[in-house]
């Protein structure tokens, strides 16, 4: 009986985990929508680094996607394991943005952080 109670407990605390990686992915994705809205009023130099970028950006966001599908589809001893996987992925994704916005503030500039 313990056991069981020992499994629905980490299976509480996995969809808690998967919950927040979810709602971060939800808000880059809204980020992302920003950046694609603000954009068609850049310049065309703007706009072209912009389409640049987002193929690192859709890279990121790629693998953060893989990487909380992974989490959802592993066993209970697994998933513990895959959380830094996530939290990586999720963390590329979201400081490319803060580079999308950069471009979008300051065009040229995060040619320079690479």
């Amino acid at each position: 009986m313990a056991q069981v109670e020992a499994l629905q407990k980490m299976s509480e605390t996995r969809a808690k985990y998967l919950k927040q990686a979810n709602a971060r992915m939800k808000d880059i994705r809204g980020m992302e929508s920003d950046i694609r809205r603000r954009m068609t009023n850049a310049p065309v130099s703007v706009q072209n680094e912009l389409d640049n970028w987002f193929v690192n950006l859709e890279s990121y966001m790629s693998q953060a996607g893989v990487e909380i599908e992974m989490v959802e589809h592993s066993t209970e001893d697994e998933w513990a394991k895959m959380r830094q996987r996530v939290d990586s992925a999720l963390g590329e994704a979201e400081r490319e943005l803060e580079m999308g916005y950069e471009i979008l503030e300051r065009p040229g500039s995060a040619k320079t952080r690479r």
